[in-house]
């Protein structure tokens, strides 16, 4: 064989085998392992609970809380509610009445017009889940406002202090019973300068004059003790009554001496809370107290009727106005007037 031959022979096989050697490693890489694979099982993860939204904003006291309903207070109705809080209140008052005064050879007659301020604290502590005690300090001043007003209503300063006791008893989800008892001490006095006018002049008339503090400033100190039964219903989340019955025992110690009468009182507010169904932060309440005397001659009808506006963004605060128009007689010497309107910023804390 011609060596030409003989090289050509060798290239091709050399070609060959190279080609075959590539085409075995390519379907020994595309051919699946034989080497088992170990899968490792994912256990699940739990979600995280959902927090309520009462949670998170935090929870009212579960004092003041009936079937989902947020109590809201009232200055001029008691429940049987046992909680921890504290509330002070400021109140003014505006009003007129009409009367007639003689004062020398002067008739003073119409209307008079008179203002009142006042102030209080209040603190009451809850225990033993039904329990409560509470002890309360206010002052109010009434007054006339010009020249034969002042004359005639004069200035009247009240003050007192009262300690109270609560016990309840819960029954089902929405409605809650209680005995109240509080006693009440109560020193006030009247600078009545028509009045004390009108006696120096009329002893002088008679040939003595007798010029004493007894006809300007009047003593008018009062001791209460007033039981009382009340309720609170809550039949709707934003939805709750309170009420009360009560009787009280009252000894007066006036100028003239001391006294001793009775009053049967009957209160009643409703209240509604948007917050309850709602974005909305506002409760509204509407009030009815009445206080009437079943004996002595020194004790006077009263009667309120109104209602309040609160803020109910907090479950812990309760920051409200309420605004009542009163029946009653500022001062002895004028007549009953439904021309009393009262007005209280009050602020209470609950925990």
């Amino acid at each position: 064989m011609p060596p030409t031959i003989s090289l050509v022979a060798v290239f091709w096989l050399l070609t060959a085998g190279t080609a075959l050697a590539a085409d075995e490693q390519a379907t020994s890489s595309e051919s699946p392992s034989t080497t088992p694979t170990t899968v490792t099982p994912t256990l699940p993860v739990p979600a995280p609970e959902a927090t309520p939204a009462a949670s998170r904003d935090g929870d009212a006291p579960p004092g003041r809380v009936l079937n989902g309903h947020v109590f809201l207070p009232s200055s001029r109705v008691a429940g049987a509610l046992t909680t921890t809080s504290f509330g002070t209140f400021l109140q003014t008052a505006y009003g007129s009445t009409t009367g007639s005064a003689q004062i020398g050879d002067t008739l003073y007659s119409g209307t008079f017009n008179y203002a009142g301020v006042g102030a209080a604290l209040g603190y009451e502590f809850a225990f033993l889940d039904h329990f409560s005690v509470r002890v309360t300090i206010d002052e109010f001043v009434y007054s006339g406002i010009n020249g034969s007003s002042a004359l005639v209503i004069g200035t009247a300063l009240s003050t007192a202090g009262s300690l109270g006791f609560t016990a309840s008893l819960p029954i089902g989800d929405s409605l809650k019973v209680g005995i109240l008892v509080d006693g009440t001490i109560g020193p006030g006095l009247a600078l009545t300068i028509g009045s004390g006018i009108s006696s120096i002049i009329k002893s002088c008339q008679a040939g003595n004059c007798v010029v004493g503090e007894g006809g300007i400033f009047g003593k008018q100190n009062s001791y209460t003790v007033t039981p009382a039964l009340a309720m609170n219903w809550a039949p709707w989340r934003p939805f709750g009554i309170t009420a009360n019955v009560s009787y009280a025992f009252v000894n007066q110690d006036l100028n003239s001496g001391t006294f001793s009468g009775q009053s049967f009182g009957l209160g009643v507010a409703l209240d509604f809370d948007f917050k309850a169904i709602s974005n909305v932060p506002i409760g509204l309440q509407a009030v009815f107290a009445w206080n009437a005397p079943t004996s002595g001659s020194n004790l006077e009808h009263v009667s309120d009727l109104g209602g309040g506006i609160f803020y109910t963004g907090r479950p812990h605060l309760a920051l409200g106005l309420q605004l009542v128009a009163r029946r009653f007689k500022v001062q002895p010497e004028v007549n009953v007037s439904w021309s009393t309107f009262l007005a209280t910023i009050g602020l209470r804390y609950y925990w």
